[in-house]
């Protein structure tokens, strides 16, 4: 019996802005049980702080006050600059990188550089709503704009979908595609 083999393939080419750097940092930060309880705890202590004024030691206010600034409005500053930094310190981040992806590997080449990913070397690819994220290992990923997968957003996600277990995909694929095409 012959199996049906595809020969489907994608190939684009992304270049990563601060902004996309951004959005991934917010996504992963904000996605995470330390980054909901860190927001939730500022929010409550700013409410404390508020409540507190002129019932409690000034010192007790002024410190919820604080905590509340810190956990809600430095961490944000904090990584705008953390990702102006990296970005004048990363040269990878300077050049495009092209893509061609298809159901045997996902092949990246950068400037001279070519590397080869198998599938089984991806760990799981997920959306921000503004990137694809190809993470190859649960602390490596990739940062793929949707704005520069294009008309190539179902392609890739039709062989991700084949090469990669379901809970592995964790994308609205409908979205991805029309967000991509905009």
């Amino acid at each position: 019996m012959e199996e049906n083999v595809s020969t489907q393939s994608a190939v684009f080419q992304t270049q990563v802005t601060e902004k996309d750097l951004m959005n991934f940092k917010v996504y992963h930060n904000y996605h995470s049980v330390g980054g909901v309880a860190a927001v939730l705890f500022g929010i409550i202590a700013l409410f404390i702080c508020v409540i507190s004024v002129n019932q409690v030691n000034i010192s007790y206010t002024l410190m919820m006050g604080f905590f509340g600034i810190f956990f809600t409005i430095y961490t944000p500053i904090e990584m705008k600059l953390k990702v102006r930094k990296q970005m004048k310190k990363v040269a990878a981040l300077h050049e495009p990188v092209q893509y061609t992806v298809t159901d045997e590997k996902i092949t990246l080449q950068q400037g001279e550089v070519t590397e080869e990913l198998l599938w089984d070397d991806v760990f799981k690819v997920k959306c921000t709503g503004k990137s694809l994220i190809l993470y190859i290992t649960s602390v490596r990923a990739n940062i793929i704009p949707l704005r520069d997968l294009g008309d190539q957003a179902e392609a890739f996600l039709d062989i991700a979908s084949r090469k990669l277990r379901p809970f592995q995909v964790k994308v609205d694929r409908n979205k991805v595609i029309k967000l991509a095409n905009q």
